[in-house]
C-alpha cells in the first residue's frame, strides 16, 4: 500500500509552483473568463434518461438532505456517517489495455466485503471514481463503468450503508501520474506515457504540473469544449442516471485539488466548486455537493475561509485530516503521541465549515497502522470526531499498512477492528448534542427531542468487534428488551418528551490482544 500524499501539495510544490497555478486559475486558455454559471445541464448527452424533477428526493424517508450544518434523513432524524474509502476495479481505473503494467492492484469491494462492512457497523463508503473510467473517450460514457456503480449501489442497499460518489484523482491521470483523467483530457498531450508500479513522486513531475495547470486554467480541448466543461458533462451524465437515489449521500467534486487564487469567489478553486454545484443542482436540487479546500491543507492543517458563505444549493465542507503524517513543521509521524497536537486541525476545520455555513465531513484521514502508534492515532482522531460530531471515511478499505488489513477469512487485524468499529449514533430522532464515552464499553448520546421526530427510532452501530453483551437505556431506563438488532447496528425508540435526553449503550468491550 502506498503512503498517502496529495497531488503537488508538498511544501516544495507550494513554494516553487504557486505562481504557475495562480496566474489565471479559472480562466480559459485565451485569457477570457468562462461563464460562472457553468454548463447547462440540459445539454448533457444522456438522452436515454428522462429529465429529473427539480427535487427528486422530496418525500423520501431514507434520502439524505443537508439542513443548515447537519445531515438529515427525510423523516428529520440527524445522521452521522462513519466508514471507509473504497476502490472498485472498473470504477477506480489504474490499468491499461495496451500491455503496460498497472499502476497498482487492489481487491474489489464485493459481497463478502460489504457483508463485513455491515458487521462492523459502518454506514457509508466514499467510492473513489476516476474520470477515465467514466468517459474513456470524449462523450463515450462507459456501460461497464455504470454496471459497476449499479452493483455497488445494490450492495449498499442490501447491507444498509450509503455511498458518497468521489471524483478522485492522484497525479491528474493514470497515464502520467496515478489515477484520474482520461488520456484525451491531458493538455498538453504527454510527452511520455508511464506504467506501473506508480509512486507519489510522480505528482511533482513536469507532465502532471502542466496538466493540472491546464485544468485549473480551463484550457480548450480539440472538440471545442473546455476541460472543466467536459468534466462537468461527464459527472452530470452520472448524476442524471442516479438522480434521487436514496442510497447516495452526495457527490464530491475533486479529490485533493491544488489550485491557487482560492480567496476569490469568481476565479480559482472556490469558483470551480460553485460552478460544479450549479450544474449538479440543475439535475438534483437536493443532492449534497462535497467540496474540498486546497490540498495543501494536508500540510498546514488549516485552510482559507470564504469571503461569503456557501450559497449554491446543498453543500458539505470536506477536508482531509492527516495531522502528524504530512504536517509542516513535521511531527515525525506523531512521534510525541500527544493528543493535544491533533486538536488544532479539527478545531480549524470546524471553524472553516462554520464560515461556509455547511456541515463538514472528513472524507479522508489515516496513518500507517503498521507503526506501533498507528492505532493510537486512529483512536485519538475518532475521539476528536466524536467531540466535533464529525462524519468521516478512513483511508482505506484495502490490504496494506494504511488500512486495518481487512481480510474476510480471518476478520482482519484484531486491534484495528476493535478501534475502528467503535459504536456511534447513525441516526438520532432529534438534534444530536454530544457523544460521550465515560468507560471503554459505554457510549452516552445526548440529544434534544423534536416534535418532527416524535415516535421515531434512534439507530446506533453495535459491532460485535467492539462490544458484547450490551444493553440500551433511555434516560437511565433499560429498553434492551424492545431493541431491534441487526448485523452491526440496533434500533430503538425512547419515550418522547420535550427537552434534552440521553440514550446509552453499555456492555463488555472486546479486549485488545
Amino acid at each position: 500500500m502506498r503512503t498517502r500524499q496529495l497531488f503537488g501539495s508538498s511544501l516544495l510544490f507550494a513554494l516553487v509552483f504557486s505562481s504557475v497555478f495562480s496566474s489565471g486559475c479559472g480562466h480559459a486558455s485565451d485569457g477570457s473568463t468562462p461563464n460562472d454559471a457553468g454548463v447547462d445541464a440540459s445539454s448533457l448527452d444522456v438522452a436515454e434518461v428522462a429529465p429529473p424533477e427539480p427535487h427528486p428526493r422530496a418525500g423520501k424517508a431514507d434520502a439524505v438532505f443537508v439542513e443548515g450544518s447537519t445531515f438529515r434523513d427525510g423523516q428529520g432524524r440527524q445522521l452521522l456517517f462513519r466508514g471507509f474509502n473504497t476502490k472498485v476495479n472498473g470504477i477506480f481505473d489504474v490499468t491499461f489495455a495496451d500491455g503496460r503494467k498497472p499502476n497498482y492492484t487492489f481487491p474489489d469491494f464485493d459481497e463478502a466485503g460489504a457483508k463485513r462492512f455491515e458487521e462492523l457497523g459502518f454506514d457509508v463508503i466514499r467510492l473513489c471514481i476516476n474520470w477515465s473510467a467514466l468517459e474513456p473517450q470524449p462523450k463515450a460514457y462507459s456501460k461497464e463503468f455504470f454496471a459497476k456503480v449499479d452493483a455497488i449501489l445494490a450492495l449498499a442497499k442490501a447491507h444498509h450503508f450509503r455511498v458518497l460518489l468521489d471524483m478522485h484523482q492522484d497525479g491528474y491521470s493514470k497515464e502520467i501520474g496515478e489515477d484520474g483523467a482520461p488520456l484525451w483530457a491531458i493538455v498538453p498531450a504527454p510527452e511520455k506515457l508511464l506504467e506501473g508500479p506508480s509512486d507519489d513522486g510522480r505528482r511533482l513531475s513536469a507532465q502532471v504540473i502542466a496538466a493540472g495547470t491546464s485544468f485549473w486554467n480551463d484550457a480548450e480541448l480539440p472538440d471545442g469544449r473546455t476541460l472543466q466543461q467536459a468534466f462537468f458533462e461527464a459527472v452530470g451524465t452520472m448524476v442524471r442516471r442516479y438522480v434521487g437515489d436514496e442510497t447516495i449521500v452526495g457527490i464530491e467534486a475533486w479529490n485533493e485539488p491544488v489550485a491557487f487564487d482560492v480567496e476569490s469567489d469568481t476565479v480559482g478553486l472556490w469558483a470551480f466548486h460553485r460552478r460544479f454545484a450549479d450544474v449538479i443542482h440543475q439535475l438534483d436540487g437536493d443532492l449534497a455537493v462535497f467540496f474540498e479546500p486546497n490540498g495543501t491543507r494536508n500540510q498546514w492543517d488549516t485552510a482559507s475561509k470564504p469571503y461569503t458563505p456557501w450559497g449554491n444549493g446543498p453543500g458539505v465542507y470536506a477536508p482531509h485530516i492527516y495531522t502528524g503524517q504530512f504536517s509542516i513543521p513535521s511531527q515525525n509521524g506523531w512521534e510525541s503521541e500527544d493528543p493535544a497536537k491533533l486538536l488544532p486541525s479539527m478545531q480549524n476545520a470546524s471553524e472553516e465549515a462554520a464560515a461556509w455555513g455547511t456541515p463538514w465531513f472528513v472524507t479522508e484521514f489515516g496513518c500507517n497502522e503498521a507503526q506501533p502508534r498507528g492505532i493510537h492515532w486512529i483512536s485519538e482522531e475518532l475521539n476528536l470526531q466524536d467531540r466535533f460530531l464529525a462524519s468521516s471515511t478512513l483511508w482505506a478499505w484495502e490490504p496494506g499498512d494504511w488500512s486495518p488489513r481487512f481480510d474476510v477469512a480471518v476478520k482482519g487485524r484484531p486491534e484495528s477492528m476493535r478501534v475502528v468499529s467503535r459504536s456511534y449514533p447513525r441516526a438520532v430522532a432529534g438534534d444530536l448534542l454530544a457523544i460521550e464515552r465515560p468507560t471503554p464499553g459505554t457510549m452516552n448520546v445526548r440529544y434534544r427531542a423534536t416534535t418532527r421526530t416524535k415516535g421515531l427510532a434512534h439507530e446506533i452501530s453495535a459491532s460485535a468487534d467492539f462490544v458484547t453483551d450490551w444493553k440500551i437505556s433511555c434516560d437511565g431506563v433499560d429498553v434492551t428488551g424492545s431493541v431491534t438488532k441487526a448485523p452491526g447496528r440496533a434500533t430503538f425508540i425512547c419515550p418522547w418528551s420535550e427537552g434534552e435526553h440521553t440514550f446509552s449503550l453499555f456492555g463488555t468491550p472486546v479486549p485488545l490482544p
